[in-house]
């Protein structure tokens, strides 16, 4: 008899709990759920927090032999400078987003130095030229150095050639800097816009890198939502075929100028200050930016001196030679 009355009182349990409201989580997951989340709204909640303990700066290749490239996508921000004779180069943010394989990683240069001492971040690299490399040195910078000190935080794709075929991912990276006590910090942050972006409206953001007989030319399109980019005017696709996509564009003018030393190579001056344009939600503005030196971060600001507000998101900065070299209208 207990043991009936004991089966009976499981089933009332069971039937009761049967019975209760879905939870937030079963309801956010039911399709049955009047405002279900999709799974790029459940992404989006999920990057809010960084899934890294500190910012990492990495080194990514821009020549031709090194497409597709991998994991520019995930970073929160992205440097694009000229390297040497119109072959640009990358230095991308990771803070938010994990990333299991990034590169080709390439060599570092000097103003990349500079732009990265301000961040107080590991800068991940293969290498650099003199000056590069002196200035690691002379600043202390947090270095990561696949030839010289790091080696066994990347590794090389037998399916691609050398030297476009280095590559990293944020989790070795990490561990990279943690292994050689290197901290790791939050990069700095900038007010949030909100509402309507204060400017003019664009089309599309055109700018071009083409020195010579090299052609190169990047184009920005707003979709309704966010930018996309295009090279030479086909889309810039990662090797996972995942697209290249932006919440704010900055175009900054450095004095940018082609020298030889051990080979062709550029130089660009970022310790200083210099115009800026801005594009959010489909409108433009202009402003300045400025850094006082190698240590210090870099500034924007708007139109009026305020320091400058930008969209949540992903942010790409394309640092040019000249206004000439901008279109948007």
């Amino acid at each position: 008899m207990k043991k009936i009355t004991l089966i009976i009182l499981l089933a009332g349990l069971l039937l009761a709990g049967c019975g209760k409201d879905k939870t937030k989580d079963e309801a956010a997951l039911s399709p049955d759920s009047p405002n279900p989340q999709s799974q790029e709204e459940q992404k989006a909640a999920e990057i809010k927090e960084p899934q890294l303990p500190g910012a990492i700066l990495v080194m990514v290749d821009n020549h031709r032999k090194a497409y597709p490239q991998s994991g520019l996508d995930k970073a929160d921000w992205v440097y694009e400078i000229i390297a040497e004779g119109g072959i640009t180069r990358y230095m991308a943010l990771y803070y938010h987003e994990e990333a299991e394989r990034i590169g080709p990683v390439r060599s570092a240069r000097y103003y990349f130095v500079q732009l990265a001492k301000g961040y107080n971040a590991p800068l991940a690299h293969a290498g650099g030229n003199q000056d590069a490399l002196q200035l690691i040195h002379d600043i202390k910078m947090k270095d990561l150095d696949e030839i010289y000190n790091s080696g066994a935080y990347f590794w090389r794709d037998k399916a691609r050639k050398m030297p476009h075929n280095l590559y990293s991912g944020t989790d070795k990276l990490v561990q990279g800097a943690q292994a050689r006590k290197l901290s790791l910090v939050a990069p700095p942050t900038f007010p949030e816009a909100t509402g309507q972006v204060k400017g003019s409206p664009h089309g599309d953001i055109t700018i071009d890198y083409s020195v010579g007989k090299y052609t190169y030319i990047v184009t920005w399109h707003y979709n309704g939502d966010h930018y996309e980019r295009s090279m030479d005017g086909k889309k810039h696709v990662m090797e996972d075929g995942i697209s290249i996509t932006a919440d704010n564009i900055i175009v900054m003018t450095a004095q940018t100028k082609e020298v030889v030393k051990e080979q062709l190579e550029s130089e660009i001056k970022l310790i200083g200050k210099g115009s800026a344009y801005y594009f959010m939600d489909k409108m433009a503005a202009q402003g300045s930016w400025e850094k006082t030196s190698a240590s210090a971060s870099l500034k924007f600001y708007d139109e009026n001196g305020a320091p400058l507000k930008i969209k949540p998101g992903k942010t790409w900065v394309q640092v040019i030679p000249g206004p000439s070299a901008l279109s948007y209208h």
